[in-house]
């Protein structure tokens, strides 16, 4: 039995940074076995973008799903909350998208205010994200990141849901 785990990401795939350091966490956090698990990145380039990726999630669950019988797929959507707290527009970004992910069976997971400030605990320019994303993995800088900082179960600045969402993968076995 094999699962794909087909991430969303809002960034482009020139940068990657998004899934340098979810790949990152994933790694650190948890044991797999390597045979059975298929990570896909998927970007959206721009997170208005998501609803435009919907044709390509399906080829890919769908080509995945028929190599095997007991192949399975798993969609999950990564966004920034950016300034959730003081913008309305933001918070009913946040809300559509996460009724979004309901309503089509994916998996809602969230960075607060993004994905640079969960992990290296800043906000970065949009020229340096992929310079910071490959410092923080050639430093090994997963090491420092607090596990209770990607565990959290409400938006609060500098925390992010992905440990949860990760825990619920019986394909995932987190570390000791």
């Amino acid at each position: 039995m094999g699962l794909q785990l087909v991430f969303v990401l809002e960034t482009n795939k020139q940068c990657n940074s998004d899934w340098i350091y979810i790949k990152d966490t994933i790694e650190h956090f948890y044991e797999y076995e390597r045979t059975q698990v298929k990570f896909s990145p998927l970007y959206m380039n721009g997170k208005g973008n998501y609803r435009k990726k919907e044709k390509q999630v399906k080829q890919l669950v769908k080509l995945y799903d028929a190599m095997a019988k007991t192949n399975h797929s798993s969609v999950l959507y990564c966004f920034d909350c950016d300034d959730y707290d003081t913008k309305p527009d933001d918070r009913n970004f946040l809300e559509q998208t996460k009724q979004y992910c309901s309503d089509n069976g994916y998996t809602f997971i969230w960075f607060c205010k993004d994905i640079e400030r969960v992990y290296i605990g800043k906000k970065v320019d949009d020229s340096q994200k992929k310079k910071e994303a490959e410092l923080f993995k050639k430093r090994k800088h997963i090491d420092k990141v607090d596990k209770h900082s990607l565990s959290a179960n409400n938006y609060q600045i500098n925390t992010s849901n992905i440990l949860t969402v990760l825990d619920q993968l019986p394909e995932l076995s987190r570390k000791n």
